[in-house]
């Protein structure tokens, strides 16, 4: 078995192993090669980080990996590790895991974080002996919003006016977060004047959305208000709630509205001591 960076392997090599490794996934996310390129793109996934395992000269495993300065830190992030069935219980996501890690502690990385769905014990187990830790769990959610009262206005901001509100951290998933989010819109919720709050989305033909985030401002705790001012301002569209983190207020807001659990995760993190 061998593990080459994927900047120095074809393409298509590793699309393939991309593939069959997520081939009986519990979620479809089989690719071809332009959304591949868009995944790699949107989520700042870097082949220059990320790795390819081979048997012989057959593409069997690979990890996504992207190294960024988030919330103030400098963190990678697992965006994906597949590995073909043939080749599971073999070592071989062992080692694409092991790689990945001495490069992160190379690269002087603080925080490497990644999402796993929740029944996927061996996974988990697996990324618990490199010293991932779960510090959350998260919940996509579907929904669909109706109109209600709402003292909040709700209005449509650029990525600058966003930056000017002074948000320091996004206490989201990777994913989330909105440099990641392809397709985004911000959208700053006001009382009267004021500032209280923002979302981040996106959309999709007939109102449909998804939304990734939805967050108070300077201690302003009342998100059923800020929830309200966007169900009214999207009255009618269908919602997908995307990587909920259970200890956000967020989630029992959602969780207090008619939903559909669509599917749940886990948020892990591990903290490196370069001291």
């Amino acid at each position: 078995m061998k593990l080459r960076f994927m900047q120095n392997v074809p393409l298509q090599e590793a699309l393939t192993a991309m593939n069959e490794g997520f081939q009986d996934y519990a979620v479809n996310i089989q690719m071809d090669m332009e959304a591949f390129i868009q995944t790699l793109a949107s989520k700042k996934l870097s082949p220059e980080y990320s790795f390819v395992a081979y048997d012989d000269d057959r593409p069997v495993g690979i990890i996504l990996n992207s190294i960024q300065q988030i919330d103030g830190k400098k963190t990678s992030y697992n965006g994906g590790t597949a590995v073909h069935p043939d080749y599971r219980s073999k070592g071989v996501g062992r080692e694409l895991i092991q790689k990945s890690v001495d490069l992160f502690n190379e690269k002087g990385v603080e925080v490497s974080t990644l999402e796993a769905i929740s029944d996927n014990d061996g996974a988990i187990r697996l990324y618990e002996r490199f010293g991932y830790k779960v510090c959350d769990r998260l919940s996509t959610l579907r929904m669909k919003f109706e109109s209600t009262e709402s003292s909040c206005t709700v209005h449509h901001v650029s990525i600058i006016e966003w930056k000017a509100l002074g948000v320091e951290e996004e206490p989201v998933p990777w994913q989330n977060k909105v440099p990641f989010v392809d397709g985004r819109e911000i959208y700053v919720i006001k009382e009267g004047e004021e500032a209280v709050g923002y979302a981040v989305l996106s959309k999709q033909p007939n109102k449909i959305m998804t939304l990734f985030q939805l967050q108070a401002l300077d201690g302003f705790g009342h998100y059923d208000a800020l929830l309200s001012a966007l169900e009214t301002h999207f009255a009618g569209w269908r919602v997908a709630a995307f990587n909920v983190p259970h200890q956000h207020p967020i989630y029992e807001r959602y969780q207090s509205r008619e939903n559909e659990p669509v599917i749940e995760q886990v948020w892990m993190k591990k903290e490196f001591n370069h001291g």
